[in-house]
């Protein structure tokens, strides 16, 4: 099974072409959308969330920098995640750049919510806290724009020729 997921996904980045020709290939397509909640409006939000084959997942609020999230105390990660709370996405984060402070980890963990992270912060994450980590090569990343090679575009025949046809939501693999 492929665990797909993409990065800065929002209203004016979606990609959607490149989505829905994977879907059209594969009837099981399903795909984790790291999404910049700043940069969508509520009917955008409802308009996605309604399509079965997508999980939304908070990725920052803005992302204006690759390390929007690298200092956020814990008052405003809280802050944060009460204040996107109302868009029922899926309770997972990532952090822009997978720059992550103590305070979300903590805000994180108090709120339900799991983490996507790299395995170098592995010593200063809490252990409880539910993580999502690249660990295997049946866990695919990408961007939607063009980031180091690895956009939807450059990344469309990579996809659209896996051999495999099994496709997982984070949320149901953590």
């Amino acid at each position: 099974m492929y665990i797909i997921d993409v990065d800065d996904f929002h209203e004016d980045n979606q990609g959607m072409k490149y989505l829905k020709a994977f879907k059209n290939k594969f009837s099981n397509f399903k795909v984790n959308l790291f999404t910049i909640i700043g940069k969508c409006s509520p009917e955008f939000i409802k308009e996605i969330k309604d399509i079965d084959w997508i999980d939304m997942i908070p990725h920052g609020w803005m992302h204006d920098t690759s390390r929007e999230c690298e200092d956020w105390s814990y008052e405003v990660s809280k802050a944060y995640l009460d204040r996107i709370g109302e868009f029922g996405l899926t309770k997972g984060f990532k952090a822009p750049g997978w720059q992550i402070s103590d305070g979300m980890y903590k805000a994180l963990l108090e709120k339900g919510y799991w983490v996507a992270d790299q395995d170098y912060n592995n010593f200063r994450r809490p252990k409880d806290l539910k993580c999502y980590l690249l660990d295997n090569p049946n866990k695919l990343h990408f961007h939607i724009q063009n980031v180091c090679g690895n956009g939807l575009e450059e990344s469309f025949n990579k996809i659209i020729n896996l051999k495999n046809n099994s496709f997982g939501f984070i949320k149901e693999n953590i």
